[in-house]
């Protein structure tokens, strides 16, 4: 049903005196104490300040303003502002068949060229409202027209308007109101317009319903709530026909990819599925790195409900030993996706298995990819096992690695630092005997100048008044026990430690750099004058040693406690039912930690996994990926052994170069 059009007189307010003018005509055929009886029935309240047609402060009762009905109707012959406003009402009272005539003929006249301004408001907006005042009483006699303009002016409410009258307005026409902030959408109350509208009763009013959002055409506006609702309603219905459409606010629109998403997965079509999935390239990576998680869960549950044999060949890669050792985003993937398998998924494509047992090694996928795995058919998971151990070795006769060429002490202490480590990387199992023991002495060679540097750095920081934590934990000799401690931490692994980390308990021990600036003290000899109260100062020139803690300074945790760990480690292993787990023995804290332990946030640790390669540890920080134990330090104390200086521009400069060149290069 078309709606009615809107009056725009050049003035309305001519319009208006003409209305009030017939309504004062139609109370004169009442007597006086007929219109104070019902001036009182209404309880209406009229101003009492006005100048010109504009109120501009103070209400009171009409009958106390006019006491009687002579007084009143002697003010509307007089013109009087407030008595007009209230002559519509006290009609409604006397008349309301009347008095609703002339209620539609105001709210039809277009007003929205009066404004409000401080405490002045318009006689004919006053009038509007009480004439919407009576409509509201009886809308079902008010046009569709005028029922959506009271509905943008918020003087009407959804749940008002009858449900005959529902299906009178346009679905356009509330979808704009929406979009443009005239109308809330909420599921409490304005839904009902919506669910209620015969336009929406089939998929293809939802689908052209949603096609007009604001959401929808442009990515913004008023009505999310409406196009999610929308979507929700063709997804329960199945519309086929709809995917193009939720495909297109899954992959373009951030703030609804969640829903269109979900609303994909429960279509459940092919075609849905496979635009549920877009978001995951071949290679198993995101292609919109924002919002990832959200839309690598979907897409990786779109994928395994394709089949399990189809998710393998696009997710396998993700779970290959360099990618877990390198982390970051695939990794993230990978967890997606051993959350999302189920042991039946598994079963079905038996592949998955070895991808499972080489994730069970990992220190953030290992516990899902453990319990996927004591899921399933033990028979299953030995014989997977036994291909990947043929395959490893199949692969590892096939390579040939060119041991390290002449004597590497001599090598190493000529400077070839770091070509030496690379070729002892390159060493994955324990070499001959005699190149085993140039290595170990390579390593020990290199942890002793890495201690000398780390007693350079300590002494000068000492000298600087630099707050440690625990000034005895700065850098910690060897136990007189430390190579029994090694073996017993050994024999707990089931492995002898890697090369670096085994010299650095034995030569090194331990340091803990960690400070705190609110322990920091103003020395007058080191830093001058004390700054005075109010005065700027540039922190990183007067005091350069105070903040260093905030930048990840270097911890290595001592022997002792990584043999408390390996214990506890081991006698739960020994507990627990099913696969065992690999121990990730943990080197240092987190930055935020070795900052202020007291306000310290939840964060992931410096580890290394045990058993580990023959030369070198990898250090490995929550999902980032697996640095060399070696690489680390040489990293660390290139930056006088605070490495987060390196992601900061404003950094005390003199203070680093200090350090930095109290460290050989090794």
């Amino acid at each position: 049903m078309p709606v009615d059009p809107v009056k725009s007189p050049a003035d309305p307010t001519a319009l208006i005196d003409d209305i009030n003018s017939r309504i004062v005509h139609a109370l004169g055929a009442h007597g006086p104490a007929e219109l104070h009886a019902a001036a009182a029935r209404t309880g209406v309240n009229v101003g009492e300040s006005y100048t010109g047609r504009l109120w501009t402060g103070g209400v009171r009762p009409l009958v106390q303003r006019y006491p009687t009905g002579e007084a009143f109707m002697a003010a509307l012959a007089n013109g009087s502002p407030d008595a007009l406003n209230a002559a519509i009402e006290v009609l409604a009272a006397l008349a309301p068949t009347a008095a609703m005539s002339f209620a539609l003929e105001v709210t039809r006249i277009d007003l929205d060229g009066f404004t409000f301004g401080h405490n002045r408001v318009p006689f004919e907006l006053v009038m509007r409202g009480r004439a919407e005042k009576i409509i509201k009483r009886e809308p079902s006699a008010a046009s569709p027209e005028i029922l959506l303009r009271m509905l943008r002016r918020r003087t009407l409410a959804p749940g008002e308007i009858p449900q005959g009258k529902i299906a009178d307005i346009p679905i356009a026409a509330l979808i704009a109101c929406v979009s443009a902030g005239e109308l809330r959408f909420d599921q409490a109350e304005s839904a009902g317009l919506f669910s209620e509208h015969p336009a929406l009763r089939e998929g293809a009013g939802l689908l052209d319903a949603l096609r007009r959002t604001r959401w929808f055409t442009a990515s913004d506006g008023h009505d999310g709530g409406l196009a999610q609702w929308l979507a929700h309603r063709l997804a329960a219905a199945r519309y086929t026909p709809a995917v193009p459409a939720l495909r297109e606010l899954f992959t373009r629109q951030r703030r609804f990819l969640t829903t269109a998403g979900e609303n994909l997965l429960e279509i459940g079509t092919p075609e849905a599925l496979e635009a549920a999935a877009s978001p995951m390239s071949l290679e198993g990576v995101p292609i919109n790195e924002y919002d990832r998680h959200d839309r690598q869960t979907i897409a990786i549950d779109a994928l395994l409900r394709a089949g399990a044999s189809r998710a393998f060949v696009v997710l396998a890669p993700l779970f290959e030993e360099q990618v877990l050792r390198c982390g970051g985003i695939r990794s993230e993937s990978a967890g997606t996706v051993l959350e999302k398998l189920t042991p039946a998924q598994v079963t079905a494509e038996p592949r998955w298995i070895e991808r499972c047992l080489s994730a069970a090694q990992d220190r953030e996928l290992g516990a899902t990819a453990r319990a996927l795995l004591d899921q399933l058919d033990p028979g299953l998971v030995a014989e997977a096992a036994a291909r990947a151990e043929k395959r490893k070795r199949k692969a590892a006769a096939g390579t040939t690695v060119k041991p390290p060429a002449g004597d590497l002490v001599k090598r190493y202490r000529a400077g070839e630092h770091e070509r030496v480590w690379e070729e002892l990387l390159a060493l994955e199992r324990r070499p001959p005997k005699a190149l085993a023991a140039q290595a170990e002495a390579v390593a020990m060679e290199t942890m002793e100048r890495v201690r000398c540097g780390l007693e350079a750095v300590v002494e000068r920081l000492r000298a600087e008044g630099y707050p440690f934590h625990k000034k005895a934990r700065a850098l910690v000799p060897p136990p007189h026990d430390a190579l029994g401690s090694v073996q017993r931490l050994e024999s707990l692994t089931g492995g002898r430690l890697p090369l670096s980390l085994r010299a650095f308990y034995l030569v090194v021990g331990s340091v803990d750099l960690s400070g705190s600036a609110d322990r920091f003290r103003h020395d007058p000899g080191k830093h001058g004058p004390k700054p005075k109260k109010g005065e700027i100062v540039d922190v990183a020139q007067k005091y350069p040693f105070m903040y260093l803690s905030h930048f990840d300074p270097l911890v290595v945790l001592p022997l002792e406690e990584a043999v408390a760990e390996a214990e506890t480690w081991a006698r739960r292993e020994r507990e627990r039912a099913g696969m065992k787990a690999p121990l990730h023995l943990t080197i240092s804290p987190g930055p935020s930690f070795k900052a202020n332990p007291r306000d310290a946030q939840p964060e992931p640790v410096d580890t290394v996994r045990l058993p580990g390669p023959f030369a070198d540890a990898e250090l490995r920080r929550g999902r980032g990926g697996a640095v060399p134990f070696v690489e680390h330090l040489r990293g660390t104390l290139a930056w006088g052994g605070f490495p987060g200086l390196a992601g900061t521009s404003v950094r005390p400069q003199a203070a680093l170069d200090a350090l930095a060149q109290s460290v050989a290069p090794f």
